[in-house]
């Protein structure tokens, strides 16, 4: 459990950190007005939805990353409108950041912390790679077992009627 609490921070600080790193210092955007918060924040928590707990390009696993991803839009929104309302404002200056500017507005602060809150959910509970399943009996070829190829009558009938004609 400690591991993937530990995974899980990881993966909302890199992610959050990348997107509120771009677009501060790439793009220039230092604080972001209230109409474009609701997207961004809604495309971090659909990253770090998608990102977090069982890799999505392991085999059966995209339906959970895709619904991760859905679920994580509806996340971010909720935390940025929640932290728009509670968080206070910055209490001194970063650069190109004034003083008192509410925390939910500038990306490079709270980007990282939709990302790390809703990636830390996703990994504890997702709870990473489950073992495969061993097979109950017979021989496994690929992912059909010996035992579930039913044979027919007229082949029972034939296997008799082979071995007289040998001998």
């Amino acid at each position: 459990m400690g591991k993937r609490l530990l995974l899980g921070i990881l993966k909302g600080l890199f992610i959050g950190g990348a997107v509120g790193a771009l677009l501060h210092f790439a793009l220039g955007a230092h604080t972001i007005t209230e109409w474009t918060n609701y997207p961004l924040y809604a495309g971090v928590g659909a990253v770090a939805g998608g990102l977090s707990g069982r890799a999505p390009w392991k085999p059966g696993a995209w339906i959970a990353g895709v619904l991760k991803a859905i679920f994580g839009v509806v996340v971010g929104v909720g935390l940025y409108a929640l932290g728009q309302r509670v968080l206070p404002g910055i209490p001194m200056a970063l650069p190109d950041v004034a003083s008192g500017t509410p925390m939910a507005h500038v990306p490079l602060l709270f980007a990282p912390m939709v990302a790390t809150i809703y990636a830390t959910f996703v990994e504890l509970d997702d709870g990473g790679d489950q073992p495969e399943e061993a097979p109950a009996s017979g021989v496994r070829a690929g992912k059909i077992a010996l035992e579930d190829i039913d044979v027919g009558e007229d082949e029972e009938a034939a296997k008799p009627a082979a071995k007289t004609k040998k001998n």
